[in-house]
């Protein structure tokens, strides 16, 4: 501080402080971002020329040299890695493959009309899926542009994903597509089944709360899918709309969002036998961690977030998940680097 105002010279007091200002945010602003977005953002530590007003204690110097603090994963690489394989058994699914949020962690509560219009939705879904004999298997629901990528990955079975061909960006940048961080497989979504497919059950309106956990609800069971049939595309799924000509024929108010659902075999199938997938252990062990931060009322990104099922596979997921475990290190390192710093 005292160099920068020496080199100022004769300006005034306000020029000095505008420069001091600027100045430290320069220096906050680059090892910032790269604590977030950048992972060959070079080290700080050479260029420190000062001593640290703080010093780290033996309990967390160096933490990010081990595993100890690691966040939770709901999957583990091994499991990630058999989400490619067919499933043969149909079962209730271990997770949603829909969840409310997928960006954010907070947790939504609902008023007692919402919450009363979502268990009549549930009730309603619950009782169409234990009738629904007549199903047709997942394969039959897929419109054509994803069916071919579908059956690769189902071979004699089924399967909640389909793969991703990569695309002209990753062709260049990768064209023997070997590198392990590369999606190759992708999560069905409720775009990937045929319109006629969908059937009209809950013609009374849920929130768009309601409706985020009644699709998470759906999706519990394989190959079961929920459309949101509003007037707008905030409260329409992929901005599907329901025509004045279809409120119409079926007897809706204008201001009623409507939810349409698909039900496969499979999902009748495990519905009517009973099997339900386990949690594993590391998926037990995440869901006691999560319960126990809501219970102390911790917020943002100090809870898990909900578990779902990925969206995206990548080639290698041990070695994917291999390089992410080196960047949060890295990010931990140089968080470090600035607390001795003086930055904070």
């Amino acid at each position: 501080m005292r160099e920068d105002e020496t080199s100022l010279g004769s300006r005034s007091e306000t020029s000095r402080v505008r420069f001091i200002t600027s100045t430290t945010f320069q220096i906050w602003r680059v090892p910032y971002l790269g604590l977030f977005s950048f992972s060959n953002v070079p080290s700080l530590r050479p260029a420190l020329t000062h001593a640290s007003p703080f010093k780290m204690d033996g309990a967390h110097a160096n933490a990010y040299e081990t595993d100890t603090n690691e966040e939770l994963k709901f999957w583990t690489p091994e499991e990630s890695e058999n989400l490619k394989k067919p499933m043969l058994v149909p079962a209730k699914l271990v997770a949603p493959t829909v969840v409310r949020e997928w960006h954010t962690r907070k947790e939504k509560s609902l008023s007692k009309k919402a919450e009363a219009a979502l268990q009549s939705a549930k009730d309603l879904f619950d009782n169409y899926l234990a009738n629904a004999e007549y199903a047709p298997p997942l394969v039959e629901l897929l419109i054509p542009s994803v069916l071919d990528a579908y059956k690769e990955v189902a071979g004699e079975g089924f399967s909640l994903y389909h793969i991703s061909r990569p695309d002209k960006k990753e062709l260049q940048e990768d064209p023997e597509q070997t590198r392990a961080r590369g999606f190759t497989h992708g999560l069905l979504e409720e775009t990937d089944i045929k319109d006629e497919h969908y059937q009209h059950l809950i013609d009374f309106n849920l929130t768009i709360d309601a409706g985020k956990l009644f699709a998470e609800h759906v999706s519990m069971w394989p190959g079961c899918f929920t459309k949101r049939r509003g007037n707008s595309g905030k409260a329409a799924t992929c901005g599907r709309k329901l025509t004045d000509a279809d409120r119409a024929a079926r007897g809706i108010a204008h201001n009623v969002t409507v939810t349409d659902v698909v039900v496969s075999q499979e999902a009748y199938i495990a519905y009517r036998s009973g099997n339900v997938t386990e949690l594993s252990e590391s998926q037990k062990a995440y869901m006691d961690f999560r319960a126990r931060k809501i219970a102390m009322v911790a917020v943002g990104r100090n809870v898990p977030g909900p578990p779902h099922y990925p969206s995206y596979l990548q080639r290698d997921e041990a070695a994917a998940a291999t390089y992410y475990r080196n960047l949060e290190k890295d990010r931990k390192r140089q968080f470090e680097e600035m607390f001795d710093a003086g930055y904070f």
